[in-house]
């Protein structure tokens, strides 16, 4: 069902090596990757979902939602989006890559992953 935004993603981003959307719990419901699958995705998929859980707790402070983050490791560029408050968009770049379409393209499926989940 999700399949075929993700693979809008990754055919409209100029160097995308994959796009996944994942629970916080870090099960993985769907992916596509760009050529060759990335075995290491779904590890750094996890590791984002602690991370922004993490940042999800700082709410008791009053600092705001963290709604989306990206992180840089070697050649690699992951962003994720929070989608309907429990699962992530998670979409990887390579070093080439336009990161701001990136980050649009998420931000514009967002919403149709939203409704799908509820």
């Amino acid at each position: 069902m999700f399949k075929q935004k993700l693979t809008r993603v990754v055919k409209n981003v100029d160097g995308t090596l994959g796009c996944m959307l994942i629970g916080f719990d870090g099960i993985p419901i769907e992916s596509v990757f760009g050529g060759e699958a990335m075995p290491h995705m779904n590890a750094v998929a996890v590791e984002l979902s602690n991370l922004l859980d993490k940042f999800r707790r700082l709410q008791i402070y009053e600092v705001g939602e963290v709604n989306e983050v990206s992180i840089t490791l070697g050649q690699v560029t992951a962003l994720a989006r929070v989608v309907a408050e429990e699962y992530l968009l998670i979409l990887a770049l390579d070093a080439n890559a336009d990161v701001n379409r990136g980050q649009t393209m998420l931000r514009l499926i967002a919403p149709y992953v939203e409704r799908e989940m509820m």
